[in-house]
């Protein structure tokens, strides 16, 4: 083999390894602080983050950190109240998370607004009793978002305790749906 080819086919294991290294560090978040450090004492500690003026972080507008087409698709409006449900329910598998706040309810409520779903109704039931902070009926609605999604493993048995709720968040290290 010619001293060009091996030029080309290092230069070429170079740029794909410093790519993936790129991509690697790029996915590593910054630890999140704990929902009870930034508002101990506050009565919604553990329930829906208030409202910010901006969103840290969000890519056009989503405040659910991703760069995706809006108004989003039926199967992310899923994915996303699936993961967000996992705050407050007791389940066997949870393999999403996304952290309940105010300016994700209001997101996906205006995109209910933008669109219309297939399960619209049973998602705007959803999202406005979460608005009003309503959680009560949380492993319902983890269950019927479930169930739209072919769900077999994971059905939510019960609602976490305040304390349960707490130490689930302050497990969480990443946000991912």
């Amino acid at each position: 083999m010619s001293r060009k080819w091996v030029g080309v086919i290092l230069g070429a294991v170079l740029l794909v390894t410093l790519a993936g290294v790129y991509i690697a560090l790029e996915s590593l978040e910054p630890e999140r602080k704990s929902a009870h450090e930034s508002e101990e004492g506050s009565a919604s500690a553990v329930g829906v983050k208030p409202n910010k003026p901006t969103v840290t972080g969000a890519v056009d507008g989503n405040p659910f950190e991703e760069d995706v087409k809006t108004p989003i698709s039926e199967k992310l409006m899923r994915q996303y109240i699936h993961a967000m449900s996992h705050q407050k329910v007791r389940a066997g598998e949870k393999w999403s998370f996304f952290e309940i706040t105010d300016d994700r309810i209001a997101f996906l409520l205006q995109q209910l607004d933008e669109k219309t779903y297939k399960n619209d109704e049973e998602y705007r039931e959803i999202l406005t009793r979460w608005q009003k902070g309503d959680f009560s009926q949380a492993v319902s609605d983890h269950n019927t978002v479930w169930r739209l999604m072919g769900g077999n493993i994971g059905k939510a048995k019960g609602l976490l305790s305040a304390k349960q709720e707490k130490d689930y968040l302050e497990k969480q290290t990443r946000e991912t749906r």
